[in-house]
């Protein structure tokens, strides 16, 4: 009776126990809502750094162009709404998450019509890219590294104490850190960056030898896409709860992946599910009722708990993976 229960205890929580997990840690430190809220309120009441310009522009110039060129429909209210500001919370794997970011709120707010800078050329597009992506994954990094160490403080047995000479190792390791993820999603931007043209040109070919080739194509790239996602959805867990270098955390992450790919996977759908489908109803408000701040609230609270699931999810196997009884430890 007793090997059976410590048999069982020893069993790593499934895909609802992790989710569950995130929701009561969230409950023990609210705290760490407060940077998606904050970043919301940002997009919500906040300047409007606007590319309708530029997008006017560029739609008129592909209009007047003698050669024919393949009809692209942007929707107006899409290129008026659009906020430069939101690559502040895109970063792949490392973006803050944002209700607003994703279901754009409109020009007003309940204080009024929103400040709009307008951009108007491509150099000044270019250098609003490369000031607000870097500061987005530091966002990122800031907000992720908060859940890794209250995962690991609440669930950890020992106590999270540097060691000597104590302060300079605390600072060293948060620095290889932010080095690591720094790293991690420059790649992954780079990939995409690389591959997005590729795929674009494949659809085009597709669809001018078959319309039907062309859908065929995209759902092909979207499934391809996902799956290796899928494999380096625990890299960051690695680095930031698993201290973990970089290369041995990606491998980590596609091992724990393929040996807990139902769990796994199942977690990532549920929590996109969850997490898309709840977006939805947060968003309802208008962008100029204060109803909306329920939305944002709600929306914090909702990714902060799933997120942190991940990371009890990968706290819970990393240690089954690599064969050893003890879980991962952060400094």
């Amino acid at each position: 009776m007793g090997v059976n229960k410590n048999r069982e205890d020893n069993r790593p929580l499934g895909m609802l126990g992790c989710l569950m997990a995130g929701f009561e840690m969230l409950g023990r430190n609210w705290w760490l809502l407060v940077l998606p809220a904050l970043l919301d309120l940002f997009f919500w009441l906040g300047p409007q750094l606007s590319i309708a310009p530029l997008m006017q522009e560029a739609m008129a110039t592909l209009e007047s162009s003698p050669w024919p060129m393949p009809a692209v429909q942007v929707p107006e209210q899409f290129i008026e709404r659009f906020n430069l500001f939101s690559l502040l919370s895109t970063m792949p794997l490392l973006g803050t998450p944002s209700l607003l970011a994703q279901h754009v709120p409109g020009v007003t707010s309940p204080i009024g019509k929103r400040l709009v800078l307008p951009v108007t050329n491509g150099l000044i597009l270019t250098g609003w890219g490369a000031l607000l992506i870097p500061a987005g994954a530091l966002l990122g990094f800031a907000y992720l590294n908060s859940l890794a160490r209250s995962v690991y403080a609440v669930r950890s047995k020992e106590k999270a104490a540097p060691e000597k000479p104590g302060r300079n190792v605390s600072w060293w390791s948060a620095a290889l850190r932010l080095i690591r993820t720094l790293l991690f999603a420059t790649g992954l931007l780079v990939i995409r960056t690389l591959i997005a043209p590729i795929w674009y040109l494949m659809t085009g070919v597709a669809l001018a030898i078959d319309p039907c080739l062309g859908p065929a194509i995209q759902g092909l790239a979207v499934g391809i896409g996902g799956f290796v996602i899928l494999h380096l959805v625990f890299v960051i867990h690695g680095v930031l709860l698993g201290q973990r270098g970089l290369l041995r955390a990606i491998l980590e992450s596609v091992a724990l992946t393929q040996v807990n790919f139902p769990s796994a996977a199942g977690l990532v759908l549920a929590a996109l599910l969850i997490y898309q489908g709840l977006g939805f109803v947060w968003s309802l408000p208008a962008s100029d009722s204060w109803l909306l701040l329920i939305g944002i609230l709600g929306n914090s609270c909702i990714a902060t708990a799933l997120i942190t699931g991940t990371f009890v999810f990968y706290q819970e196997r990393i240690g089954v993976l690599s064969g050893k009884s003890q879980r991962p430890t952060i400094i």
